[in-house]
């Protein structure tokens, strides 16, 4: 199978609806600060990605009013996985040989004009752009890539590589629109038809794609700002405008983008007035169910339960019309709702339960797809679910279905909800209470090779397992130096793009032992996720200057990190055990910023992979592992189950921290890392790194207050540098000089793991 087949048949497997290719020479028209060869100069293609979205939730999205957006709001799931799929299309990429660097669904944005980039809101690439240029899509009117699948009911994700792949023939422009004028009759800011400055002119080979130029700040009035569309817009919106507008009414909500939702090309395009106000897309299946084999069902249901559902519960629209909840509220025309649902051990362990979350949402969405291509149109509900049913005001039938089942009564659960229009037979299956047991050898050795080759088929890039007596022996010399260090935690107090209103509190760090964690434990399961080579090979580095996709992988390999060890302990409590998932066990770990909020940092976990075998310290404190040097991030399942303690790894004697001439020290912002050794023993085993102070290191990369820790690379122009001692007042002083908008999606990219041998030059 050629590589392109390969690829192609990864992306499909991990969820892709379309999948196409480009040359990066169909990008030499492009801004070099904005194109994939400006983020890595090595590039040959980039490799597209696309999940659509479910039609009713489009159709039904957004139907009383813009910002209330109803189950449009699926499109944060989607990010989520488009984020999973560009993160491990880039790695099955390194793992063929070739160098990948993964871009991010959304989120990171260059506010204004940056250098000799004319453009506002520019991503570090454009998804939009990319689609066309890979062969997905033609460009509408209304500036969105329309597939002839799906119209504009899509969301793209982008991976650029150094393999030369053949590239798909482009759609040649004007194919798919056919200028209805829709999208430009039915923004509520008339972005469409106000303040229109001639057209953008997009190049691709040997094309001419053509779409109004708009004015972005217009356009981002409710869909970004979340300023109220009910307000009269003026006839000039600019980024000043837009401030003084959230001060003086505050925010409303996100818009859910008209252009979007009444786009669909003609051949696709039918109404129902009585269902919405939208267009509808044709199906090119229709179903009977009574021709319908049972074994269509069953395959449906039974595939739920094979990737983790533990509960699949179907009921009848008529069903719980009966409990006092009516289908029709959200999905007219509906005949069954789907329930998934998983048992979540600790209501208290967040990190656990995010991973059980999305993994609920992530088979929510596939199933909606499935009963799409079925011929249903289908929709699930966003809010998390099983609270208790409240019957006036709920639009999400999740509590009314699990209320009354006798064995689901105060446990802890994940859960969601697909409603469709095809009629299911009511029913319930489950997995939940299945028992797994060692079936040959010693019981601890197969339970141990089990969890580690199951951490590695589940996405991990590295594995071992800690002895509690190693990670209690660690805790003891570390008290040494964390113990009672006081730490500055800030809070914002304003509400989105206003400016920092600080809350600043201080508290003391408390190294923790596994049994802080969980009582009875005796093993601690270390796994890793990579960072890729040429991600921290070009971080701030490359002609784009681009910092989007370093911060883009500290905050993917942490989330992807919560479902893998969610996973793992669902694996734990099928062999009779417990777990406890942590990203940080010992507690000494800091945040860093990023657009997706405040992330735990790369110090996380290292001295549980120290005893897990896993690698040696550096001098800046992270670990290098053999495999990936400093470029990973550990997460760690602390479990009662007897699992056998991977051989340490011997201290590297020839670490290049002994020989190189330390840029993680000389280049820190803030001179964080002191000249204080500090040295460490596990089971004989000796170990060292510097030690580094902590504030200044927070000020750095918690709270983006100098430029060269990532953040000036999007345009902040907060420069601030740390006084001789960081207290309260200084630190809410130099958080209140941060930009109103672009403090919201701050961004860090450390130089001491960017500039390390260890990074992207020597592995």
């Amino acid at each position: 199978m050629s590589l392109k087949e390969q690829i192609k048949h990864h992306a499909y497997a991990l969820g892709a609806d379309l999948v196409g290719f480009g040359g990066i020479g169909r990008c030499r028209h492009a801004p070099l600060m904005m194109s994939p060869q400006g983020i890595f100069p090595g590039a040959k293609t980039v490799v597209v990605m696309a999940l659509r979205h479910p039609d009713a939730c489009i159709e039904r999205g957004g139907e009383e009013h813009p910002q209330k957006i109803g189950p449009y709001s699926i499109q944060y799931l989607m990010n989520s996985r488009l984020d999973e799929m560009s993160y491990r299309m880039a790695t099955f990429l390194e793992q063929c040989g070739h160098g990948a660097i993964p871009i991010v669904s959304s989120n990171i944005w260059r506010y204004n004009q940056y250098k000799s980039l004319d453009a506002v809101f520019a991503p570090d690439l454009s998804h939009i752009y990319m689609a066309v240029v890979a062969g997905l899509a033609d460009l509408g009117f209304n500036g969105l890539a329309l597939t002839p699948e799906y119209g504009a009911r899509n969301r793209f994700v982008t991976v650029i590589t150094d393999a030369e792949i053949e590239e798909d023939p482009l759609i040649p422009p004007g194919t798919i629109c056919d200028q209805c004028m829709l999208c430009r009759k039915h923004c509520p800011s008339q972005a469409l038809s106000k303040e229109i400055n001639g057209e953008k002119v997009l190049k691709i080979g040997d094309y001419e794609y053509r779409f109004p130029n708009k004015n972005l700040w217009r356009c981002a009035w409710g869909e970004h700002f979340d300023l109220d569309l009910d307000l009269k817009i003026p006839d000039v919106v600019t980024e000043a405008v837009i401030l003084e507008n959230i001060k003086q009414h505050g925010v409303r909500g996100g818009e859910m983008g008209q252009c979007l939702k009444f786009c669909l090309p003609k051949s696709l395009r039918t109404f129902d007035r009585s269902y919405s106000k939208t267009p509808m897309r044709r199906y090119g299946v229709t179903s009977d169910d009574a021709l319908e084999s049972r074994a269509v069902v069953d395959r449906l249901l039974t595939g739920l339960l094979a990737r983790g559902a533990e509960e699949v519960i179907v009921t009848s629209a008529d069903e719980l019309r009966g409990k006092g909840f009516d289908l029709e509220r959200i999905l007219p025309g509906a005949k069954s709702a789907v329930t998934l649902a998983v048992t979540c051990p600790h209501k208290e362990d967040s990190d656990f339960y995010g991973g059980a979350h999305l993994q609920v949402g992530n088979l929510c969405y596939d199933l909606i797809r499935r009963l799409e291509d079925l011929g249903a149109r289908s929709l699930m509900t966003m809010e998390p679910g099983a609270a208790p049913p409240n019957p006036s005001e709920d639009m999400n039938p999740t509590g009314f279905i699990l209320d009354g089942i006798p064995d689901l009564d105060g446990r802890m659960l994940a859960a969601n909800t697909v409603v469709t229009r095809k009629a299911l037979k009511p029913q319930r299956r489950g997995s939940r209470g299945a028992k797994f047991t060692p079936d040959h050898g010693k019981a601890t050795e197969t339970l141990t090779r089990h969890l580690l080759d199951l951490s590695r088929s589940l996405g991990a890039d590295l594995a071992g397992v800690a002895s509690v007596s190693r990670v209690d022996e660690l805790a003891d010399q570390l008290r040494r130096i964390f113990q009672d260090e006081e730490i500055l935690d800030a809070k914002d107090k304003s509400i989105r793009f206003t400016p920092w209103d600080p809350e600043i509190t201080a508290r003391v760090r408390r190294v923790r032992t596994a049994a802080d964690l969980l009582p009875c434990a005796k093993s601690v399961l270390v796994f890793g996720l990579r960072l890729h080579r040429e991600v921290l090979r070009w971080a701030t580095r490359s002609p784009s200057e681009s910092v989007g996709p370093y911060s883009f992988e500290t905050y993917v390999t942490n989330w992807l990190g919560a479902i893998l060890g969610y996973q793992l302990i669902k694996r734990l409590e099928a062999f009779g055990y417990t777990g406890v998932l942590t990203t940080d066990l010992h507690g000494t770990e800091s945040a860093t910023a990023n657009p997706r909020g405040p992330q735990p940092d790369l110090f996380s976990n290292r001295f549980a992979a120290v005893a897990a075998g896993l690698g040696d310290l550096t001098t800046s404190g992270h670990l290098a592992s053999p495999e990936f040097g400093i470029r990973q991030r550990f997460l760690a399942v602390v479990t009662d189950a007897p699992l056998e303690a991977s051989p340490l790894l011997a201290p590297d004697g020839d670490l290049l921290c002994a020989t190189c001439d330390q840029p993680c020290v000389t280049q820190c912002p803030s001179q964080a890392i002191t000249s204080q050794r500090v040295p460490l023993v596990c089971e004989g085993k000796a170990f060292s790194f510097n030690r580094i102070h902590a504030k200044r290191c927070d000020w750095v990369k918690r709270y983006a207050l100098m430029g060269t820790g990532g953040f000036r690379f999007l345009g902040s122009r907060v420069d601030e540098a740390p006084p001789a001692m960081i207290g309260k007042e200084a630190l809410a002083e130099a958080l209140r000089r941060h930009d109103p908008i672009k403090k919201y999606r701050p961004v860090a990219a450390e130089p001491c793991v960017i500039a390390c041998p260890y990074g992207s030059d020597r592995n």
